[in-house]
């Protein structure tokens, strides 16, 4: 690139400048057309990727980058046969996390007919948090088995009487206090938000953490 002298604009920045300008204000698929349809008038036979999301900018490589890198991670542990029976949500959420097979394996019974919660103990120094924390990794256990964080409510008061943490007279409160983390009723059972799947995983990784140390 050859650079600006005098009051002489560098004509490749102009034209960066022009195109952008023409781009910035259309859909992403249109951005890619055009830009396809322009290289092809041209001649060019560099990559003009066609996919949406493409906006001539460094995001698209770096969001490829992401995917192949989380491609990789999946098809590594597949490989090894670690993640037989989890869900392609569970595997990718796996891959996301930064968490290796066998650090989940002594929290979720992975490898098996059913991913059930298996954790010797649960966070929570009273029945409170210990129920939160049963709904939080329950529900993600759910998540590595079938793809979605959801939970009878049987589930959830057999699995909170296992661990300590079934307030009886206090349930449909606490769950009401939860309620930006798990959605649903006693009636329809309980979902994990968004916000809750990021709280499970955060605790994932505490107690991962906490296991290193110990």
């Amino acid at each position: 690139m050859t650079k600006r002298t005098g009051d002489h604009a560098d004509p490749e920045i102009t034209a960066i400048s022009e195109v952008h300008a023409a781009l910035q204000d259309l859909e992403s698929d249109a951005q890619s057309r055009v830009l396809k349809y322009v290289a092809d008038k041209l001649g060019l036979s560099g990559p003009i990727r066609s996919t949406s999301g493409s906006t001539g900018t460094d995001e698209p490589d770096e969001n490829l980058n992401a995917k192949r890198s989380e491609e990789h991670t999946e098809n590594r542990v597949e490989e090894n046969g670690v993640l037989e029976g989890i869900s392609p949500a569970g595997k990718k959420w796996i891959a996301r996390s930064g968490l290796q097979p066998n650090q989940l394996s002594a929290i979720f019974s992975l490898g098996g007919d059913e991913i059930d919660l298996i954790a010797k103990s649960v966070p929570g120094n009273n029945k409170t948090k210990r129920m939160r924390s049963v709904i939080l990794l329950k529900g993600l256990a759910s998540y590595l088995g079938t793809g979605a964080a959801r939970l009878t409510d049987q589930e959830v008061r057999e699995t909170c009487l296992h661990y300590d943490a079934l307030d009886a007279g206090n349930f449909a409160h606490i769950i009401k206090g939860l309620a930006s983390e798990v959605t649903g009723s006693k009636e329809t059972g309980y979902t994990l938000s968004a916000r809750g799947q990021a709280s499970a995983t955060e605790m994932v990784k505490d107690i991962v953490k906490t296991a290193k140390t110990d």
